[in-house]
């Protein structure tokens, strides 16, 4: 059974998986508030650099989305 953490951040929810790909030990998804989905296979070479990663790309689209 694979542990997958789940958080929410600014309205967005967060799920980190544990996923070997490369240099990288997990991958996250992130979902907007309108349920759009993203999917990164390098997320992080632990849990927590992959939800620190995860929150810094969702600070990255909301100021994107602010500048439209």
């Amino acid at each position: 059974m694979q542990n997958i953490i789940t958080a929410t951040y600014n309205g967005w929810t967060i799920a980190v998986h544990p996923e070997s790909n490369m240099c990288s030990n997990f991958s996250f998804d992130i979902t907007d508030p309108s349920g759009h989905n993203k999917h990164v296979s390098m997320g992080g070479d632990n849990e927590k650099r992959a939800l620190e990663r995860a929150k810094e790309m969702i600070d990255m689209e909301i100021a994107l989305t602010r500048e439209d």
